[in-house]
């Protein structure tokens, strides 16, 4: 049986590698490899997070708690939205997308750390 904490350092280094991922694709040519780690990282962040959640507890049969449907629409959102844009939005706008996309990791992060719902 994995621990508690290792589900974290995974699901952290995987956060980790992702946002690295889509910062390469925001910000330079993307070779094909950094497409796939992080579409790799991506489900592994999924996988991570729900062995997380049932360390914490939280049943198969109960609904999610409030943060934790916050935080899978933000991983759907980032999973599906970010590679898209990256390759269809012009040089002008990645910027701007790449860094909403930081805020939503930021967002994210809050209601892990607070699970205000």
């Amino acid at each position: 049986m994995i621990s508690y904490e290792v589900y974290k350092v995974i699901h952290l280094l995987c956060i980790l590698l992702t946002v690295a991922g889509l910062a390469v694709g925001y910000y330079s040519t993307q070779p094909k490899h950094i497409k796939i780690i992080s579409g790799i990282t991506s489900l592994l962040i999924l996988v991570s997070g729900m062995g997380l959640l049932a360390r914490l507890g939280v049943s198969h049969g109960e609904g999610f708690p409030g943060w934790v449907m916050v935080k899978m629409m933000i991983w759907l959102i980032i999973a599906v939205a970010g590679p898209v844009l990256a390759k269809r939005l012009s040089s002008s706008l990645k910027p701007k997308a790449f860094w909403g996309l930081i805020l939503l990791f930021f967002i994210a992060i809050y209601f892990a750390v607070n699970k205000s719902f």
